[in-house]
């Protein structure tokens, strides 16, 4: 059976747990940073973890292990358990850190599970298997809870650690954004070229339509033709409704076409979607017949710039071409 790391430290904060109850000195005495001066705080660091390990109760724990296999469970299909274990080795001292800088000695697992949550929030925008994995009512559910954390705490009704809540879901949150920065100034850019193409289509009803958006709109390849022959006409429109007429023209089985607008989104888009669609290119160029093209533009993908998975699907088109 495949070893998981969220089952793994679960496991074990449950014991540490168990211990604390059991013997609430020597647990403390030995992983807690409770009344621990910074100074001998700073000797024994491991104590910025294990710390973590601790629950302040049954359901504190129950309620951190829920949200930990929630996100965790996902988060590792979706990067593997050494990228899990990393960020639970980072995100969880850190929040500690800011929770003994800026709060109250802390205990519990909650900064990771926030961490997690962070993380989500913001991946799940660009990664479909996410958005599978992790629903939208989990993250909303999540989200209130963090929000309940202050008015709890305000109210005096549970002692609730919001820094560590705080620290962990920015943590997560950034790093995500690191992550997925590509795909980040993709959208941004597809959003600027969205509103580009609203005023355009604003402006339609002033100065009259403008015959190359009305035919990439409507999908009219024979009045579109110029666009063929000097992409630089149709800068004004959105390199993704050139996306979206390409799968259409593949779905329809006109290879040749989607070759053509597939040539126009290259020349509009952004450099960090370069790669995908010159590989993409290669593939409708040799799947024609045109081989010796195919290699040509695989030749111009800059392999350096593709994800794990997409480097393998590089390779195999490169080793077919060749």
């Amino acid at each position: 059976m495949k070893s998981s790391p969220t089952h793994t430290i679960l496991l074990i904060s449950g014991l540490a747990t168990l211990w604390q109850f059991a013997d609430p000195k020597g647990a403390i005495s030995l992983l807690a940073i409770h009344g621990i001066p910074r100074d001998i705080l700073w000797a024994q660091p491991w104590r910025l973890f294990t710390t973590a390990l601790l629950h302040g109760g049954i359901l504190h724990f129950v309620f951190n292990a829920l949200w930990a296999m929630r996100l965790g469970l996902p988060f590792e299909n979706r990067y593997g358990n050494r990228a899990s274990l990393l960020f639970l080795l980072v995100v969880t001292p850190l929040s500690v850190v800011c929770t003994v800088t800026f709060g109250n000695a802390t205990i519990g697992l909650s900064g990771w599970g926030f961490g997690l949550g962070g993380w989500m929030l913001v991946a799940r925008r660009f990664d479909e298997r996410l958005q599978q994995s992790v629903s939208d009512e989990s993250m909303g559910t999540l989200v209130v809870w963090f929000a309940l954390g202050f008015i709890l705490s305000w109210l005096r009704v549970l002692p609730i650690d919001n820094v560590a809540h705080t620290a962990g879901g920015t943590l997560g949150a950034l790093g995500a954004l690191w992550t997925y920065r590509s795909e980040w100034k993709r959208a941004k850019s597809m959003s600027k070229r969205r509103k580009a193409w609203k005023r355009v289509m604003n402006a339609e009803q002033k100065t009259g339509p403008d015959p190359l958006s009305v035919a990439l709109r409507e999908r009219d390849l024979s009045s579109i033709q110029p666009a063929f022959d000097n992409p630089d006409l149709v800068k004004h429109t959105p390199v993704d409704s050139w996306d979206r007429w390409t799968e259409q023209l593949m779905a329809d089985g006109d290879e040749r076409n989607a070759q053509r607008t597939l040539l126009v989104a290259l020349a509009l888009g952004s450099l960090s979607d370069r790669p995908l669609r010159m590989m993409r290119l290669a593939n409708l160029q040799y799947r024609s017949g045109d081989i010796s093209t195919a290699r040509q533009t695989l030749n111009q993908v800059d392999a350096t710039l593709l994800r794990p998975e997409e480097r393998e699907l590089f390779e195999v088109l490169r080793k077919r071409s060749s």
